[in-house]
Protein backbone atom coordinates (compact mmCIF):
# COMPACT_ATOMS: atom_id res chain seq x y z
CA UNK A 1 0.00 0.00 0.00
CA UNK A 2 1.70 3.25 -1.03
CA UNK A 3 1.59 6.60 1.17
CA UNK A 4 -1.16 7.88 -0.72
CA UNK A 5 -3.76 5.09 0.04
CA UNK A 6 -2.30 4.68 2.96
CA UNK A 7 -2.74 8.42 4.73
CA UNK A 8 -6.39 8.21 2.65
CA UNK A 9 -7.51 5.36 4.19
CA UNK A 10 -6.50 6.63 7.45
CA UNK A 11 -7.85 9.92 7.15
CA UNK A 12 -9.50 10.80 3.92
CA UNK A 13 -10.77 14.42 5.16
CA UNK A 14 -7.32 15.77 6.01
CA UNK A 15 -6.02 14.69 2.96
CA UNK A 16 -8.52 16.44 0.97
CA UNK A 17 -7.74 19.62 3.00
CA UNK A 18 -4.06 19.06 2.31
CA UNK A 19 -4.75 18.95 -1.30
CA UNK A 20 -6.61 22.11 -1.52
CA UNK A 21 -4.14 23.73 0.55
CA UNK A 22 -1.63 22.46 -1.88
CA UNK A 23 -3.28 24.16 -5.20
CA UNK A 24 -3.38 27.45 -3.56
CA UNK A 25 0.50 27.01 -2.43
CA UNK A 26 0.84 26.04 -5.93
CA UNK A 27 -0.66 29.07 -8.07
CA UNK A 28 1.19 31.71 -4.95
CA UNK A 29 4.16 30.02 -4.99
CA UNK A 30 6.28 32.77 -6.44
CA UNK A 31 4.10 35.37 -4.48
CA UNK A 32 4.91 33.95 -1.81
CA UNK A 33 8.63 32.79 -2.17
CA UNK A 34 9.47 36.71 -3.48
CA UNK A 35 7.35 39.43 -1.45
CA UNK A 36 5.69 37.41 1.26
CA UNK A 37 6.30 37.25 5.27
CA UNK A 38 4.36 34.42 6.02
CA UNK A 39 1.51 36.01 7.92
CA UNK A 40 -0.97 32.91 7.34
CA UNK A 41 -2.03 31.94 4.00
CA UNK A 42 -2.35 35.89 2.80
CA UNK A 43 0.50 38.01 1.33
CA UNK A 44 1.99 40.35 3.98
CA UNK A 45 0.50 43.22 2.93
CA UNK A 46 -2.97 42.06 2.98
CA UNK A 47 -3.36 42.29 6.50
CA UNK A 48 -5.53 44.96 6.92
CA UNK A 49 -4.50 48.00 9.36
CA UNK A 50 -6.19 48.07 12.72
CA UNK A 51 -8.34 50.85 11.96
CA UNK A 52 -11.39 49.32 10.97
CA UNK A 53 -10.84 47.48 7.96
CA UNK A 54 -12.36 47.74 4.68
CA UNK A 55 -15.23 49.43 5.94
CA UNK A 56 -13.60 52.67 6.70
CA UNK A 57 -11.67 52.64 3.61
CA UNK A 58 -12.34 55.88 1.67
CA UNK A 59 -12.28 54.95 -2.13
CA UNK A 60 -10.26 57.51 -3.82
CA UNK A 61 -8.49 57.39 -7.09
CA UNK A 62 -5.28 56.65 -6.22
CA UNK A 63 -2.80 58.76 -7.95
CA UNK A 64 -0.40 55.72 -9.92
CA UNK A 65 1.17 57.80 -11.82
CA UNK A 66 3.00 59.35 -9.03
CA UNK A 67 3.74 56.16 -7.28
CA UNK A 68 7.55 56.16 -7.02
CA UNK A 69 9.13 53.59 -9.66
CA UNK A 70 12.43 53.91 -11.61
CA UNK A 71 14.70 55.18 -9.35
CA UNK A 72 18.05 53.81 -9.79
CA UNK A 73 19.67 52.29 -6.62
CA UNK A 74 22.61 54.39 -5.18
CA UNK A 75 24.19 55.98 -2.25
CA UNK A 76 21.56 59.34 -2.33
CA UNK A 77 18.46 57.10 -3.09
CA UNK A 78 15.97 57.78 -0.31
CA UNK A 79 14.42 54.51 2.03
CA UNK A 80 10.59 54.78 1.80
CA UNK A 81 9.08 54.50 4.68
CA UNK A 82 7.45 51.13 5.36
CA UNK A 83 4.48 50.66 7.22
CA UNK A 84 4.60 48.82 10.42
CA UNK A 85 8.03 47.63 10.10
CA UNK A 86 9.69 47.51 13.18
CA UNK A 87 13.08 49.48 14.19
CA UNK A 88 14.98 46.60 13.77
CA UNK A 89 13.76 45.79 10.22
CA UNK A 90 14.16 49.12 9.13
CA UNK A 91 18.05 49.17 10.24
CA UNK A 92 18.12 45.87 8.84
CA UNK A 93 16.64 47.71 5.38
CA UNK A 94 18.94 50.43 5.35
CA UNK A 95 21.93 48.04 5.90
CA UNK A 96 21.10 46.07 2.78
CA UNK A 97 20.11 48.58 0.75
CA UNK A 98 17.33 49.43 -2.03
CA UNK A 99 16.46 46.52 -4.38
CA UNK A 100 14.62 47.36 -7.84
CA UNK A 101 11.41 44.77 -8.27
CA UNK A 102 9.09 44.59 -11.39
CA UNK A 103 5.69 45.43 -10.44
CA UNK A 104 3.55 44.20 -13.26
CA UNK A 105 1.21 47.52 -14.33
CA UNK A 106 3.80 49.61 -12.51
CA UNK A 107 7.16 48.44 -13.99
CA UNK A 108 10.64 48.50 -12.41
CA UNK A 109 10.19 50.05 -8.78
CA UNK A 110 13.14 50.84 -6.00
CA UNK A 111 11.94 49.71 -2.61
CA UNK A 112 14.09 48.47 0.72
CA UNK A 113 15.94 45.41 1.05
CA UNK A 114 14.95 43.29 3.95
CA UNK A 115 17.83 40.02 4.87
CA UNK A 116 15.92 36.78 5.95
CA UNK A 117 18.76 34.69 6.27
CA UNK A 118 16.39 31.69 7.31
CA UNK A 119 14.57 32.15 3.86
CA UNK A 120 17.58 31.64 2.03
CA UNK A 121 17.25 34.89 0.20
CA UNK A 122 16.27 38.48 1.12
CA UNK A 123 12.52 39.46 1.13
CA UNK A 124 11.23 42.77 -0.71
CA UNK A 125 8.72 45.19 1.14
CA UNK A 126 7.26 47.61 -0.50
CA UNK A 127 6.62 51.14 0.59
CA UNK A 128 3.01 52.02 1.91
CA UNK A 129 1.80 53.76 -1.20
CA UNK A 130 2.32 50.89 -3.32
CA UNK A 131 1.60 48.19 -0.66
CA UNK A 132 -0.79 48.79 2.09
CA UNK A 133 -2.25 51.93 1.06
CA UNK A 134 -3.02 50.56 -2.43
CA UNK A 135 -3.75 47.22 -1.79
CA UNK A 136 -6.56 48.50 0.90
CA UNK A 137 -7.79 51.02 -2.08
CA UNK A 138 -8.02 47.93 -4.45
CA UNK A 139 -9.94 45.87 -2.25
CA UNK A 140 -12.43 49.01 -1.09
CA UNK A 141 -12.92 49.11 -5.10
CA UNK A 142 -13.42 45.25 -5.47
CA UNK A 143 -15.54 44.78 -2.59
CA UNK A 144 -17.93 47.94 -4.22
CA UNK A 145 -17.89 46.23 -7.97
CA UNK A 146 -19.34 42.60 -6.67
CA UNK A 147 -21.71 44.76 -4.45
CA UNK A 148 -23.28 46.28 -7.34
CA UNK A 149 -23.63 42.82 -9.39
CA UNK A 150 -25.62 39.82 -9.27
CA UNK A 151 -26.73 37.83 -5.95
CA UNK A 152 -23.08 35.54 -6.16
CA UNK A 153 -21.44 38.85 -6.56
CA UNK A 154 -23.37 40.40 -3.66
CA UNK A 155 -22.21 37.80 -1.10
CA UNK A 156 -18.75 37.27 -2.58
CA UNK A 157 -18.64 41.42 -1.51
CA UNK A 158 -19.71 40.50 1.70
CA UNK A 159 -17.37 37.61 2.04
CA UNK A 160 -13.90 40.01 1.36
CA UNK A 161 -15.70 42.40 3.92
CA UNK A 162 -15.44 40.22 6.88
CA UNK A 163 -14.43 42.05 10.15
CA UNK A 164 -10.78 41.82 11.20
CA UNK A 165 -11.29 42.57 14.88
CA UNK A 166 -13.08 39.97 17.88
CA UNK A 167 -15.85 42.49 18.50
CA UNK A 168 -18.53 39.99 18.51
CA UNK A 169 -21.28 42.42 17.92
CA UNK A 170 -19.58 43.38 14.70
CA UNK A 171 -18.98 39.59 13.25
CA UNK A 172 -22.25 38.84 14.30
CA UNK A 173 -23.88 41.90 12.11
CA UNK A 174 -21.66 41.01 9.44
CA UNK A 175 -22.59 36.86 9.59
CA UNK A 176 -26.27 37.74 9.59
CA UNK A 177 -26.23 40.58 6.69
CA UNK A 178 -24.09 37.62 5.06
CA UNK A 179 -26.39 34.64 5.77
CA UNK A 180 -29.51 37.11 5.25
CA UNK A 181 -28.09 37.93 1.50
CA UNK A 182 -26.58 34.30 0.45
CA UNK A 183 -30.53 32.86 1.61
CA UNK A 184 -32.07 35.43 -0.56
CA UNK A 185 -30.32 34.67 -3.63
CA UNK A 186 -31.77 30.87 -3.92
CA UNK A 187 -27.87 30.49 -5.45
CA UNK A 188 -26.06 27.27 -4.49
CA UNK A 189 -22.66 28.56 -4.83
CA UNK A 190 -23.76 31.57 -2.75
CA UNK A 191 -24.89 29.26 -0.46
CA UNK A 192 -21.86 26.99 0.68
CA UNK A 193 -19.52 30.56 0.42
CA UNK A 194 -21.81 31.78 3.29
CA UNK A 195 -21.04 29.23 5.73
CA UNK A 196 -17.65 31.19 6.53
CA UNK A 197 -20.62 33.14 8.64
CA UNK A 198 -21.81 29.63 10.24
CA UNK A 199 -19.31 30.37 13.37
CA UNK A 200 -20.54 33.78 14.07
CA UNK A 201 -23.79 33.23 14.93
CA UNK A 202 -25.59 31.78 17.95
CA UNK A 203 -26.45 28.47 16.82
CA UNK A 204 -23.66 27.22 14.34
CA UNK A 205 -25.18 23.62 13.98
CA UNK A 206 -28.24 25.25 12.34
CA UNK A 207 -26.76 27.30 10.74
CA UNK A 208 -24.89 24.96 8.23
CA UNK A 209 -28.32 22.88 8.22
CA UNK A 210 -30.15 25.66 6.75
CA UNK A 211 -27.39 26.31 4.13
CA UNK A 212 -27.21 22.69 3.36
CA UNK A 213 -31.09 22.48 3.37
CA UNK A 214 -31.05 25.30 0.80
CA UNK A 215 -28.33 24.24 -1.58
CA UNK A 216 -29.92 20.74 -1.94
CA UNK A 217 -32.93 22.54 -3.20
CA UNK A 218 -31.24 25.21 -5.36
CA UNK A 219 -29.10 23.04 -7.47
CA UNK A 220 -30.68 18.95 -6.69
CA UNK A 221 -28.29 17.38 -9.21
CA UNK A 222 -24.98 18.22 -7.64
CA UNK A 223 -24.22 15.53 -5.59
CA UNK A 224 -21.86 17.85 -3.35
CA UNK A 225 -24.79 19.48 -1.77
CA UNK A 226 -26.24 15.90 -0.97
CA UNK A 227 -23.20 15.43 0.97
CA UNK A 228 -23.00 18.15 2.56
CA UNK A 229 -25.75 17.79 3.87
CA UNK A 230 -25.77 14.22 5.06
CA UNK A 231 -22.69 15.56 6.93
CA UNK A 232 -23.94 18.83 8.57
CA UNK A 233 -27.60 17.23 9.41
CA UNK A 234 -26.90 13.45 10.16
CA UNK A 235 -30.09 12.55 11.17
CA UNK A 236 -31.29 13.17 7.48
CA UNK A 237 -29.05 10.96 5.78
CA UNK A 238 -31.72 8.58 4.25
CA UNK A 239 -33.31 11.45 2.62
CA UNK A 240 -29.38 12.77 1.41
CA UNK A 241 -28.46 9.25 0.14
CA UNK A 242 -31.87 9.02 -1.98
CA UNK A 243 -30.74 12.82 -3.34
CA UNK A 244 -27.16 11.26 -3.92
CA UNK A 245 -29.14 8.64 -6.16
CA UNK A 246 -30.27 11.26 -8.33
CA UNK A 247 -27.33 13.46 -8.41
CA UNK A 248 -26.14 14.00 -12.01
CA UNK A 249 -22.83 15.58 -11.02
CA UNK A 250 -20.52 16.85 -8.63
CA UNK A 251 -19.74 20.67 -9.21
CA UNK A 252 -17.24 22.40 -6.56
CA UNK A 253 -15.89 25.31 -8.20
CA UNK A 254 -12.56 25.46 -6.14
CA UNK A 255 -11.57 28.89 -7.64
CA UNK A 256 -15.19 29.78 -7.64
CA UNK A 257 -14.10 32.96 -5.67
CA UNK A 258 -11.27 34.17 -7.22
CA UNK A 259 -12.68 34.02 -10.63
CA UNK A 260 -15.94 36.61 -9.79
CA UNK A 261 -13.01 38.69 -8.07
CA UNK A 262 -11.10 38.52 -11.68
CA UNK A 263 -13.84 39.46 -13.37
CA UNK A 264 -14.83 42.16 -11.51
CA UNK A 265 -11.22 43.52 -11.56
CA UNK A 266 -11.11 43.03 -15.28
CA UNK A 267 -13.74 45.76 -15.51
CA UNK A 268 -11.45 47.99 -13.83
CA UNK A 269 -8.64 47.86 -16.31
CA UNK A 270 -5.24 49.79 -15.58
CA UNK A 271 -6.91 51.41 -12.30
CA UNK A 272 -5.88 48.44 -10.72
CA UNK A 273 -2.27 47.32 -11.44
CA UNK A 274 -2.15 43.96 -12.47
CA UNK A 275 0.13 43.34 -9.54
CA UNK A 276 -2.67 44.08 -6.99
CA UNK A 277 -5.15 42.01 -9.38
CA UNK A 278 -2.62 39.09 -8.59
CA UNK A 279 -2.68 39.66 -4.86
CA UNK A 280 -6.20 39.83 -4.61
CA UNK A 281 -6.41 37.10 -6.54
CA UNK A 282 -4.18 34.84 -3.95
CA UNK A 283 -6.43 36.10 -1.65
CA UNK A 284 -9.21 35.14 -3.05
CA UNK A 285 -8.10 31.79 -3.53
CA UNK A 286 -6.93 31.17 -0.21
CA UNK A 287 -10.65 32.07 1.06
CA UNK A 288 -11.50 29.69 -1.46
CA UNK A 289 -9.43 27.04 0.03
CA UNK A 290 -11.55 27.01 2.96
CA UNK A 291 -14.44 25.15 1.63
CA UNK A 292 -13.31 21.29 1.51
CA UNK A 293 -14.98 18.54 0.52
CA UNK A 294 -17.51 16.81 2.79
CA UNK A 295 -15.70 13.34 4.34
CA UNK A 296 -17.21 10.55 2.72
CA UNK A 297 -18.29 8.74 6.08
CA UNK A 298 -22.18 8.00 5.35
CA UNK A 299 -21.18 6.60 1.72
CA UNK A 300 -18.78 4.00 3.05
CA UNK A 301 -21.25 3.35 6.01
CA UNK A 302 -23.95 2.72 3.08
CA UNK A 303 -21.81 1.04 1.01
CA UNK A 304 -20.69 -2.97 1.59
CA UNK A 305 -16.91 -3.27 2.08
CA UNK A 306 -15.75 -5.50 -0.62
CA UNK A 307 -12.36 -7.07 -1.58
CA UNK A 308 -10.68 -6.19 -4.79
CA UNK A 309 -11.41 -8.07 -7.59
CA UNK A 310 -14.49 -8.78 -5.55
CA UNK A 311 -17.73 -9.40 -8.58
CA UNK A 312 -18.84 -6.11 -8.90
CA UNK A 313 -19.85 -3.30 -6.38
CA UNK A 314 -23.90 -2.82 -5.84
CA UNK A 315 -25.09 -0.63 -8.46
CA UNK A 316 -26.06 2.56 -6.51
CA UNK A 317 -22.49 2.69 -5.05
CA UNK A 318 -20.18 1.51 -8.12
CA UNK A 319 -22.25 4.50 -9.90
CA UNK A 320 -21.85 7.29 -7.00
CA UNK A 321 -18.26 6.01 -7.42
CA UNK A 322 -18.11 6.58 -11.16
CA UNK A 323 -19.70 10.16 -11.21
CA UNK A 324 -16.83 11.44 -8.73
CA UNK A 325 -14.55 10.02 -11.06
CA UNK A 326 -15.53 10.93 -14.24
CA UNK A 327 -18.37 13.78 -13.72
CA UNK A 328 -16.73 16.03 -11.30
CA UNK A 329 -14.35 19.30 -11.75
CA UNK A 330 -12.27 18.71 -8.38
CA UNK A 331 -9.35 16.77 -7.47
CA UNK A 332 -10.88 16.33 -4.43
CA UNK A 333 -13.85 14.81 -6.15
CA UNK A 334 -11.08 12.59 -7.95
CA UNK A 335 -10.06 11.43 -4.80
CA UNK A 336 -13.54 11.01 -2.76
CA UNK A 337 -14.01 8.51 -5.73
CA UNK A 338 -10.92 6.16 -5.31
CA UNK A 339 -11.20 5.87 -2.56
CA UNK A 340 -14.76 4.99 -2.31
CA UNK A 341 -13.98 2.33 -5.46
CA UNK A 342 -10.93 0.71 -3.10
CA UNK A 343 -13.98 0.49 -0.68
CA UNK A 344 -16.48 -1.30 -2.80
CA UNK A 345 -14.02 -3.32 -4.78
CA UNK A 346 -13.41 -1.65 -7.65
CA UNK A 347 -9.89 -4.05 -9.51
CA UNK A 348 -6.89 -3.26 -7.92
CA UNK A 349 -5.00 -1.89 -10.76
CA UNK A 350 -7.62 0.99 -11.48
CA UNK A 351 -7.24 1.86 -8.11
CA UNK A 352 -3.30 2.19 -8.61
CA UNK A 353 -3.73 4.22 -11.63
CA UNK A 354 -6.05 6.81 -10.24
CA UNK A 355 -3.46 7.14 -7.31
CA UNK A 356 -0.49 8.08 -9.73
CA UNK A 357 -3.21 10.52 -11.27
CA UNK A 358 -3.96 11.95 -8.70
CA UNK A 359 -0.21 12.71 -7.67
CA UNK A 360 0.45 13.80 -11.17
CA UNK A 361 -2.14 16.11 -11.39
CA UNK A 362 -1.12 17.64 -7.64
CA UNK A 363 1.58 18.23 -9.72
CA UNK A 364 0.47 20.19 -12.71
CA UNK A 365 -1.16 22.33 -9.83
CA UNK A 366 1.30 25.34 -10.56
CA UNK A 367 1.44 24.94 -14.16
CA UNK A 368 3.49 28.02 -14.87
CA UNK A 369 6.49 29.31 -14.86
CA UNK A 370 6.99 31.64 -12.17
CA UNK A 371 10.37 33.38 -11.43
CA UNK A 372 11.14 33.67 -8.00
CA UNK A 373 13.38 36.74 -8.24
CA UNK A 374 10.16 38.50 -10.48
CA UNK A 375 7.12 37.19 -9.03
CA UNK A 376 4.69 40.28 -9.11
CA UNK A 377 6.05 40.62 -12.75
CA UNK A 378 3.50 40.45 -15.60
CA UNK A 379 4.00 36.93 -16.69
CA UNK A 380 3.23 35.66 -13.42
CA UNK A 381 -0.03 38.04 -13.11
CA UNK A 382 -0.97 36.90 -16.65
CA UNK A 383 -0.42 33.36 -15.97
CA UNK A 384 -2.02 33.44 -13.12
CA UNK A 385 -5.36 34.92 -14.08
CA UNK A 386 -5.49 32.53 -17.39
CA UNK A 387 -5.38 29.68 -14.54
CA UNK A 388 -8.32 31.16 -12.57
CA UNK A 389 -10.38 31.96 -16.03
CA UNK A 390 -9.49 28.67 -17.06
CA UNK A 391 -10.23 26.65 -14.03
CA UNK A 392 -14.19 28.43 -14.05
CA UNK A 393 -15.15 27.78 -17.52
CA UNK A 394 -13.76 24.28 -17.70
CA UNK A 395 -13.03 22.61 -14.11
CA UNK A 396 -10.24 22.06 -12.12
CA UNK A 397 -9.83 18.56 -13.51
CA UNK A 398 -9.97 19.41 -17.21
CA UNK A 399 -7.54 22.24 -16.98
CA UNK A 400 -4.66 19.87 -15.04
CA UNK A 401 -5.54 17.14 -17.26
CA UNK A 402 -4.93 18.94 -20.52
CA UNK A 403 -1.98 20.56 -18.70
CA UNK A 404 -0.77 17.25 -17.58
CA UNK A 405 -1.24 16.23 -21.64
CA UNK A 406 0.69 18.75 -22.82
CA UNK A 407 3.39 18.26 -20.20
CA UNK A 408 4.18 14.39 -21.25
CA UNK A 409 3.57 14.99 -25.03
CA UNK A 410 7.04 14.21 -26.83
CA UNK A 411 8.84 17.53 -27.62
Amino acid sequence: MNTLRKNLSLNPRRDLRRSRARTVAGLAIGLALGLALGLGTTAWWLVPAGDGGLQRVAVAVFPWARAPMGVEPGPAAPVPDVAGASAAAASASAAAGPVVVELCGLGRVTVPRLSNEERGAPLAELPAPLGRHALHEAQARLAQSLGAGDARQRVAARLLLEPTDDDAAVQGAWARALLAEALASGDAQALRWAGAACPFVEDESQCKRQLARARVHAEPANALHWLDWAHDEPEAAGAAWAGLQRARYWREQPLGLAAASMRALSTMGADVPGYLRATLAVDAMARDASYPAPPISMLLERCAARPAGAAGAAADCDRLARLLVEKSDSVQALMLGRELGEHIGWPAERVRRLDEEVEALQKQEAHWAVDARRPLACETVDGQGSHIVAVEREGELAVLRRNLAAASAPR
